[in-house]
């Protein structure tokens, strides 16, 4: 196409023409405003740097969304904000732009996207992913409701309850008690964790088994489950709430841990240890998933083929003092 140029200074057919593209192209990259291939990128910018354009800094890097549910209690703590700030760094160290709506519903429509990874998530923002996914790279954490075609980054939920049951067991426990909310990271727990007692050769007790949610808090399933007779309890999760049993425990109902029950919980990273005893966990590879979310993420704003849509990282057992 013919050069056009304006009073001497370069136009959008002259940086086409330099980097051999498309003027549509030139104005996509700089305008960042659809998925253009990491080297194509680069080789429009190379050639506005020769001509001595200087794009605006928010071209120069991709955009990507962490989303979370605003409404969900641990959001800016625990689970969900470990989690974004792995995710946040690790993008970060890839010279990518992060953007963390407060109100994703909100804030992500006219917001221009690479791609999007998705923390926590109830069912209407959910819905508005599923709409989000046909037109920009959507990576899912923790994603049970996995369809075909979607991309989830996950850990071992199921092998972290049977790991927890046959630990127990292990220690010579036979009443083994459970308290978890019915989200699915913690119906996949309970599920590992039933079955951990079966194959072990014991009976599930219901009344060792206390629901946090559905009209219940942490103090009713946790009392419920002790005052039935459990002598040892799982309490899964990565945002405190072994740490809030433990409390309940010992300084509302007056018991010992572990003279009196046992007790396993989700790890904490910085805390657990220091925790009077120090408490025996589930350690789940935040980090590592968010790593292997960026690469996916990354990836699919590339073009490029993933290899597994649905990859499943394990869990593992860090054994302290709160369990004899």
């Amino acid at each position: 196409m013919e050069s056009k140029t304006t009073k001497g200074r370069p136009t959008i057919y002259d940086l086409a023409k330099l980097a051999e593209v498309s003027p549509g192209t030139v104005s996509r990259v700089l305008n960042n405003k659809d998925r253009v291939k990491a080297s194509t990128r680069q080789k429009v910018l190379n050639a506005a740097q020769e001509l001595g354009l200087k794009p605006q800094a928010s071209v120069r890097s991709k955009q990507i969304a962490i989303i979370t549910d605003p409404r969900f209690v641990y959001s800016l703590r625990g689970y969900s904000a470990i989690l974004t700030l792995h995710l946040s760094v690790a993008l970060s160290q890839r010279n990518i732009g992060v953007f963390v709506p407060e109100n994703p519903i909100e804030q992500l429509e006219g917001y221009f996207l690479d791609g999007i990874i998705a923390v926590q998530y109830d069912r209407d923002i959910l819905e508005m992913l599923h709409q989000y996914e046909n037109r920009i790279p959507t990576v899912y954490i923790d994603n049970f409701s996995h369809k075909e075609g979607e991309y989830a980054v996950c850990s071992d939920h199921y092998t972290s309850g049977k790991i927890a049951a046959q630990y127990l067991v292990q220690k010579g426990k036979t009443k083994l008690g459970f308290v978890a909310g019915v989200h699915p990271p913690a119906l996949a727990r309970k599920q590992g964790y039933s079955d951990g007692i079966r194959e072990a050769g014991l009976e599930i007790n219901e009344s060792y088994f206390g629901t946090i949610g559905q009209g219940a808090n942490i103090y009713s399933a946790v009392t419920k489950v002790v005052r039935s007779g459990a002598d040892s309890i799982f309490v899964p999760g990565t945002s405190l709430e072994a740490i809030r049993a433990m409390h309940i425990i010992q300084y509302v109902m007056g018991l010992k841990i572990p003279d009196d029950i046992s007790i396993i919980g989700g790890e904490n990273i910085g805390v657990n240890e220091h925790m009077n005893p120090p408490l025996t966990s589930i350690l789940v590879p935040l980090q590592e998933m968010a790593a292997k979310a960026v690469e996916m993420i990354i990836a699919l704003t590339e073009g490029e083929q993933v290899p597994e849509n649905k990859v499943v990282l394990p869990v593992q057992l860090l054994e302290r003092d709160s369990v004899v």
